[in-house]
C-alpha cells in the first residue's frame, strides 16, 4: 500500500483536537504491537513516535476506560526501544532514497529523530547536500534542530544563498505576526547580517516575490537578528509599488470611498445620503455653522456634529478589531509590530480628513481659523473657567506654508502635553521646570487627574466570554431552527426567545460554561436570558477595548464584581490605550513598524518635499490637536464638575 493512502497518526500540539480521528488506528497499532517485530518502514517508526506524544501529553479519547489507558500506556513505553534500535541501525548510504518515501507530515519528525539519536554524526556533508536538493526537502524542518544546524551550517548557508525563497522563511520567523506560538528556528551562526541582507536583496530582485513580503520589509524597522538597511527597505518599497501597480492596472480591486459636503440649503444639521454600497456620503448644514460661530459651539461640533468622539469621549478614529471582518483579520501577512487597519478604519480616516478640510474652509469664509479657536481654548477658556494658568498655544502664521505649519504644530503637541503632565503632577505649571526639562515624552506617560479613569478587559476568561457572546465566529451564534441573520449570540438573545434545548450537542458545553460564569441564566422553562447590565459592559469592552468609568457610575457594583473576578482592570492616563496606539501609529514608529511617522518626519526634517502632502498632514495634525483639546477639557470638567463646559 502506498504510504499516502494511509491516514497515519500525527501529533501537532498540546491543543491538538485530532485524537478522535486516530482512535481506531492508535488502538490497532498499540494492541498489535510486538517489540520483536522487524520494522523497515521509516513511516511506521515515525508513527510510533507520534503516538508517544499523545500519551506523554495526556491526550486520550474519552471512551477509553481507565484499565485500557493503563494497559496502552505500558505498551507505549516500549516504543522508544524500537525507535532507538531503528535509528541506531539505519543505513546512512540509503538515506537519500529513504527520504523520498517519508510521509509528508513526518518530514519534520524525521529530522528531530535524526538529531535525538545523533544520527547526524554519521551523515557526510555530501549525503546531506544531496538530501537538501531533494524536491521534498524543507529547510525549516532542519532549522528546528539546533545540533543539525551546527553540524551542517556551511551547507545550509550555501543553500539559502542559492535559493532566494528562503527569505520568506526568515521574514516570517523574525517579522510576521502569528496567531499561535511557533517553534524556535536555529539559523546558522555563519549566516551574517550581510548574508541575510544579500538573500533578502536577491528575493526582492527575483521574478515574482510574494508582495506581502516586500511590504513587510519596507514597513519594518527590523530586529536585532534581522537588520534591514534603509536602501534594502527602499528597494522593497519600489518592488511592492511596482507589483501593486501591475495588479490593479485594470482596476480589478474593491473600491470604497467617502463624500463630504457642506450645504447652504440643508435644514437639519447632518444628513447621510445614499450614494452606493461602498461610498459613505454625508452632508452638513452650512447654515447651522453660520448661525453658531461662537468658539464653544465650533469646538463642540467636533463631538456632536462630526462624531470625532462618542459620549464617553473615546476617539472614534482609532482602529477597532470589532469593526474588522474575519477576512480582514486573517487575510494576508501581518507584521509583529503592525497597526491593524481595515476598510472601516480607512473610511473613518477619509471621513475625518474631509470633515476637517471642509470645516476649515467653511470657517475661513467668516475669517475664523481653527488655530485661533485652539489658542482661545488654552489661553482664555482654561483660565476663565477653571483658573488654570500657564497653558499657551503658538499659532502658525496665516501666510505660512503648510510645511511651516506642520513643523510649528508638531512642536506645540509636545509643549501642551508636557504642560498638562506638569499640571497633573504639581497642580500648576512651572515655566522654569518646563524649559529645563529635557525628558523625552511618550504618549502613554501623559497622566490623568482622575483615578480609575479607564476600564480595560483582561484575562483568558474575558477573551472566551467576549468571543462566545459577540463574535460572528462563535460556536453558539447560529441555531438551525432560526434565521441566520444574526451575527452574534448576543444579538440572538436580544431579538429572539432562546431555549436551552434549541442547541446542538456540540454547543451545549459553551452554553453551560456561560451559565457557570454567571453571564447567562436559564429559568424553569429552560429559557436563556442574559445578565443584561453585565453583558452591556462586556459588549462596550468588545466594541471599543475600553470603557470610561466616569460615565458608568450606574453600573459601579457590576464593574467591581467584574474587577474582582479578573475580567477587567483599571488604569489612568490622559489617553486610553487604543488612543495611545492610534497616535503612535500616526506620529512615530516607536510602537508600530507601519506607522505614518508624520510628527517625527517634521521634527527631524525628513518630510517629503511636497506641499500637497504637507497640506494633508497638516489637517491630520489639526485633527489630533482637536482630540487633545477634547480630552483635556474632559479632564477639567470631570475634575471640577461645578465649573461649566465650553
Amino acid at each position: 500500500m502506498d504510504t499516502n493512502d494511509v491516514l497515519r497518526v500525527k501529533y501537532y500540539s498540546v491543543n491538538d483536537l485530532s485524537a478522535e480521528f486516530y482512535v481506531k488506528r492508535i488502538e490497532d497499532i498499540v494492541c498489535n504491537f510486538e517489540i520483536e517485530t522487524k520494522r523497515t518502514d521509516i513511516n511506521e517508526i515515525i508513527e510510533l513516535y507520534n503516538i508517544q506524544h499523545f500519551f506523554r501529553n495526556k491526550i486520550y479519547p474519552i471512551q477509553w476506560t481507565k484499565q485500557q489507558l493503563n494497559d496502552y500506556s505500558e505498551i507505549v513505553k516500549n516504543f522508544s526501544k524500537v525507535i532507538g534500535k531503528f535509528f541506531s541501525e539505519i543505513n546512512i548510504e540509503t538515506m537519500e532514497s529513504m527520504f523520498d518515501t517519508i510521509y509528508y507530515d513526518y518530514r519534520d519528525d524525521f529530522w528531530k529523530l535524526i538529531e535525538k539519536y545523533k544520527v547526524y554524526d554519521k551523515i557526510s556533508d555530501e549525503i546531506f547536500r544531496n538530501i537538501i536538493l531533494n524536491k521534498h526537502f524543507l529547510l525549516e524542518d532542519v532549522l528546528k534542530c539546533k545540533n543539525l544546524v551546527k553540524k551542517f551550517s556551511g551547507e545550509i548557508v550555501i543553500y539559502m544563498e542559492a535559493n532566494p525563497f528562503c527569505a520568506e522563511m526568515m521574514l516570517s520567523y523574525y517579522l510576521e505576526k502569528h496567531d499561535r506560538n511557533i517553534e524556535t528556528l536555529y539559523f546558522p551562526a555563519e549566516l551574517s547580517n550581510e548574508k541575510k541582507t544579500l538573500i533578502l536583496d536577491n528575493y526582492i530582485a527575483s521574478n515574482s516575490p510574494n508582495s506581502n513580503y516586500p511590504r513587510l520589509i519596507f514597513e519594518s524597522n527590523g530586529t536585532n537578528d534581522l537588520c534591514l538597511p534603509d536602501r534594502l527597505r527602499l528597494r522593497a518599497k519600489r518592488k511592492y509599488d511596482e507589483q501593486i501597480e501591475v495588479l490593479f492596472k485594470d482596476r480589478t480591486g474593491f473600491e470604497y470611498g467617502v463624500q463630504v459636503s457642506f450645504s447652504d440649503t440643508l435644514d437639519e444639521e447632518i444628513k447621510f445620503e445614499p450614494y452606493d454600497n461602498r461610498t459613505l456620503s454625508v452632508s452638513y448644514s452650512a447654515k447651522w455653522i453660520k448661525e453658531n460661530l461662537d468658539y464653544p459651539t465650533l469646538l463642540n461640533n467636533f463631538i456632536y456634529l462630526f462624531a470625532y468622539t462618542d459620549l464617553q469621549f473615546r476617539s472614534l478614529h482609532v482602529s477597532r478589531e470589532s469593526q474588522m471582518s474575519i477576512i480582514e483579520k486573517t487575510l494576508g501577512i501581518k507584521g509583529r509590530k503592525e497597526y491593524s487597519t481595515g476598510i472601516a478604519f480607512q473610511q473613518i480616516q477619509m471621513l475625518a480628513q474631509l470633515q476637517m478640510i471642509g470645516y476649515c474652509k467653511e470657517l475661513e469664509k467668516y475669517n475664523i481659523y481653527l488655530e485661533d479657536i485652539i489658542d482661545w481654548f488654552f489661553c482664555n477658556y482654561l483660565e476663565e473657567e477653571f483658573n488654570v494658568k500657564g497653558f499657551s498655544f503658538n499659532k502658525s502664521s496665516r501666510t505660512a506654508s503648510y510645511l511651516e505649519k506642520c513643523r510649528n504644530i508638531a512642536a506645540e503637541f509636545d509643549s501642551i502635553l508636557k504642560k498638562f503632565k506638569i499640571y497633573c503632577e504639581d497642580g500648576e505649571i512651572d515655566d522654569e521646570l518646563l524649559h529645563i526639562s529635557t525628558e523625552h515624552m511618550f504618549i502613554k506617560d501623559i497622566p490623568s487627574m482622575l483615578s480609575n479613569k479607564y476600564i480595560y478587559p483582561c484575562g483568558n476568561e474575558y477573551q472566551r466570554i467576549s468571543h462566545l457572546l459577540f463574535s460572528d465566529q462563535s460556536i453558539i451564534h447560529y441555531i438551525p431552527k432560526l434565521s441566520n441573520k444574526y451575527n452574534s449570540f448576543y444579538c440572538l438573545l436580544e431579538k429572539e426567545n432562546i431555549y436551552y434545548d434549541m442547541f446542538n450537542d456540540y454547543q451545549i458545553s459553551s452554553i453551560d460554561w456561560l451559565i457557570d460564569h454567571n453571564i447567562i441564566k436559564i429559568d424553569e422553562e429552560k429559557r436563556i436570558t442574559p445578565y443584561r447590565e453585565k453583558i452591556k459592559i462586556l459588549n462596550e469592552l468588545y466594541e471599543h477595548d475600553v470603557v470610561c468609568f466616569n460615565y458608568m457610575k450606574n453600573y459601579q457594583s457590576i464593574i467591581m464584581e467584574l474587577n474582582k473576578i479578573g475580567l477587567i482592570q483599571f488604569s489612568s492616563s490622559l489617553f486610553s490605550k487604543p488612543e495611545q496606539d492610534y497616535y503612535n501609529y500616526l506620529f512615530n514608529k516607536s510602537e508600530f513598524d507601519n506607522g505614518l511617522d508624520i510628527r517625527n518626519s517634521y521634527t527631524h526634517g525628513t518630510q517629503r518635499v511636497n506641499e500637497n502632502q504637507n497640506k494633508q498632514e497638516y489637517f491630520i495634525f489639526l485633527r489630533i490637536m482637536i482630540l487633545i483639546v477634547i480630552k483635556i477639557n474632559e479632564e477639567f470638567c470631570l475634575k471640577y464638575p461645578t465649573k461649566k463646559e465650553y
